[in-house]
């Protein structure tokens, strides 16, 4: 077994017109066989796995045992959490000065007395932790490393495509026709994005946990996305945005258009997938009936909605009675389902079927919406893709100026 890492130009985000600075990492294990029996992108939950060697480990264990290329992307944003493997970079973390204050209040409010000279935050944080186990909360902000922002789905779809494009494109040997992903949580939903995007690449797609839309808490900016503990001092944290909620009238707004072309269960959406596939993907999908965070109701929609579109498409909805402790820890959200054993249970289940990628197709799908439309197109021997967003006529439908590309 050989282990390989590229780095390859990051999707723009055409949606924004924001070019990237960071380049986009590859690390792929290569089986040792001439040519490997396919390739599977391993794609973690929100923040990237907690540590760099269990990342190694899971590419070599799912690479020796099935004779696979088992890739990690390191695709925009996926590392947007702090004291998580710096396999791709640090989070830096920000303290909001403004909520500091608001902290400071209230241990005052709370019978505390201020009994030190107070110059900095540092020192108002430093008394704060001293007044354990009274608990107060600060709102903080990760920044990604490379100036990235929390995207939501779309350009993490496009950087894996393109990964696979420049995968193929290298001395790596493996069947193209057998492209695989599995992924938990945020990483199940971008690997749905993928197949979005491109219905023609992938042979199976392997999740537990996906949500199939866009969960505003991560982009809303309102320090719901994640709640880190230091001590007594409780960090409420949104990623760096770059979306907005309150001016219709930008390019920035976070209207319809931009939650619909991140819905994989939008059924006009996924229709224009269905039949841009010449090869149906196979889905294997587990989740909890307990989720609070991806709708179970939805779930099922999706998987009665691919179904109909003549995919093969299986759920597994589990309960508290479901729970082994080995493979199901849980019952809520993720279910505590290791990567592995995910891959483990269903990969066997997935049929090998010729198929050609849409690269060498050169597919170009058109996803409409209500103002605006949607173009992402597949380019024979270009690793990048070629996306645009433009404005559609209010009466026709028409699109009627580009707004990015």
């Amino acid at each position: 077994m050989s282990s390989h890492r590229f780095e390859i130009t990051g999707q723009s985000d055409f949606e924004l017109g924001i070019e990237r600075k960071r380049p986009v990492a590859i690390l792929a294990e290569v089986p040792d066989a001439d040519v490997a029996d396919g390739l599977v992108f391993i794609i973690p939950g929100m923040g990237g796995e907690k540590d760099a060697d269990y990342s190694a480990m899971l590419r070599r264990y799912i690479s020796a045992k099935y004779n696979l290329v088992a890739v990690s992307v390191d695709a925009h944003c996926n590392t947007c959490r702090p004291a998580r493997s710096t396999e791709f970079g640090e989070v830096d973390f920000e303290l909001d000065g403004e909520s500091i204050l608001d902290a400071l209040g209230r241990y005052i409010a709370s019978g505390e007395k201020i009994d030190r000279r107070l110059e900095t935050h540092a020192d108002i944080l430093q008394m704060l932790r001293a007044a354990a186990p009274k608990q107060f909360s600060v709102r903080a902000i990760l920044n990604p490393p490379g100036d990235q922002y929390q995207n939501f789905g779309v350009l993490s779809a496009l950087d894996h495509l393109c990964a696979l494009n420049a995968l193929v494109d290298s001395e790596i040997s493996f069947d193209v026709a057998n492209v695989l992903c599995v992924g938990s949580s945020h990483g199940g939903y971008v690997a749905h994005m993928m197949h979005k995007f491109a219905p023609n690449s992938f042979n199976g797609i392997i999740d537990a946990s996906a949500y199939c839309e866009t969960v505003t808490a991560f982009i809303d900016g309102k320090w719901k996305e994640a709640h880190i503990n230091d001590g007594n001092l409780i960090y409420t944290c949104s990623t760096r945005q770059a979306w907005q909620f309150a001016n219709p009238g930008l390019a920035s707004f976070f209207g319809p258009d931009r939650a619909l072309i991140r819905d994989t269960a939008y059924d006009t959406h996924m229709q224009t997938v269905a039949t841009a596939a010449s090869r149906k993907c196979q889905f294997r999908m587990i989740h909890s009936t307990n989720d609070a965070v991806s709708s179970p109701d939805l779930k099922h929609r999706q998987a009665e909605m691919l179904r109909a579109l003549g995919f093969d498409a299986s759920l597994d909805m589990i309960n508290e009675g479901d729970v082994d402790g080995k493979f199901i820890k849980s019952a809520d959200h993720g279910m505590g389902i290791a990567l592995n054993l995910l891959f483990d249970r269903y990969y066997p289940t997935i049929e090998r079927r010729e198929g050609v990628t849409d690269q060498k197709l050169e597919t170009a799908l058109t996803f409409d919406g209500p103002k605006y439309s949607y173009r992402i197109s597949h380019r024979a021997s270009e690793i990048q893709l070629a996306a645009t967003c433009e404005a559609r006529s209010p009466i026709r439908g028409e699109t009627v100026d580009r707004l990015a590309s």
